[in-house]
């Protein structure tokens, strides 16, 4: 009998033994970086920053094991290599497979550099800024400005949006967004925004800001804030407060079109029907639209997207946003989505201006 104990606990030894080697080579295989040859390239090559080297590694590792470290540093890559577009979808992907990701679960030995770099990429992923730009970037191209009698025929204007069309991609508002918000760094109210990026409702948040804004969707948030109970509107209105959005918003789409504007006059020069003048003009009207209309749409938009939330949800959204670091953030974002709108608008006036004329579009 003591045999047979013997050897049935032998047979189980070995067997525990034989499963716990395959669990280790299966982690060594999937999990532990430093087994992983093609892992190891990739980071030697990060590490001393050549950057196109690492690359192929990269996406050979992560086809092969889709771990958001790797696809973190495959954008991080890309961005350093000017290919922005390719670069936000890598960084997008790293927080799709770990909502929980940060720049701080990347490996120590694979030395990636500029902390506040980091943090800048990690905001502008975690908040869907790119989805929030583009709201703003449909405006800007659905509103090509009236120069004389020069979009009176339909072809000229078709053409002009072809024209200008492919100029507000993400490779192009990226590396300004990026840029913007390294112009306003600060350390501290970078990490708080993360940390309400991160947390439960601001994740929720969060996405509820990236959708996109369908004409359907918007006709439906139309004299929603009205209807509302007075308790709720009042929540709404403070949360209108804090992130001023209604300011936001004229001041983002004006200052774009005015750099549109300037940029189609500077090309056309004596041939243009409108003098430096009279686009300020422009500008001073855009700014001065009807703001209580303006705020009515802002307060109907809010009261659209958080209908989901519970009151008290709202309230901390508006507590944060009022607070040192979200204040930091809201005005932050406001100036990089400016400026970024801002310098593509002026490039795609001159465009504009140029192929005016040239007579380009057939005038």
């Amino acid at each position: 009998m003591g045999a047979m104990v013997g050897i049935r606990s032998g047979i189980q030894y070995i067997g525990h033994s034989a499963m716990l080697s395959a669990v280790l080579l299966c982690l060594l295989c999937t999990g532990g970086y430093a087994y992983d040859e093609t892992y190891e390239k990739a980071v030697k090559h990060f590490k001393a920053r050549e950057y196109q080297k690492a690359v192929p590694y990269l996406e050979t590792y992560v086809d092969r094991m889709p771990d958001p470290a790797g696809y973190y540093m495959l954008g991080y890559a890309l961005y350093k290599l000017s290919d922005y577009e390719r670069s936000r979808e890598y960084f997008d992907q790293a927080y799709l497979i770990d909502p929980e990701f940060t720049s701080e679960k990347i490996p120590a030995h694979a030395g990636l550099a500029d902390e506040d770099e980091r943090l800048i990429h990690d905001i502008l992923a975690l908040s869907g800024a790119g989805g929030q730009i583009e709201f703003y970037a449909d405006i800007v191209r659905s509103s090509i400005p009236v120069v004389g009698e020069t979009m009176i025929r339909e072809r000229t204007k078709l053409g002009m949006l072809e024209l200008v069309g492919g100029m507000f991609r993400q490779e192009r508002l990226y590396p300004s967004l990026v840029s913007s918000f390294n112009s306003r760094f600060d350390h501290d109210h970078s990490a708080a925004v993360i940390r309400w990026l991160k947390s439960p409702l601001g994740r929720k948040i969060a996405a509820l800001e990236s959708r996109p804004h369908t004409p359907a969707g918007i006709q439906r948030s139309m004299d929603m804030y009205q209807k509302l109970p007075d308790g709720r509107r009042q929540i709404i209105g403070n949360l209108e407060t804090a992130l001023r959005l209604a300011d936001t918003n004229i001041d983002i789409v004006s200052h774009a079109l005015s750099e549109m504007l300037k940029g189609m006059q500077a090309q056309l020069g004596e041939h243009s029907t409108m003098t430096l003048s009279e686009i300020d003009a422009c500008l001073v009207n855009a700014r001065e639209m009807p703001r209580e209309e303006i705020t009515k749409y802002a307060l109907d938009s809010l009261a659209h997207m958080y209908q989901g939330l519970t009151d008290e949800e709202v309230r901390a959204a508006a507590r944060f946003y009022a607070a040192p670091a979200g204040t930091w953030f809201t005005e932050t974002r406001r100036y990089a989505f400016r400026t970024a709108l801002g310098k593509v608008s002026r490039d795609s006036g001159e465009k504009l201006g140029q192929a005016l004329a040239l007579k380009r579009l057939g005038v």
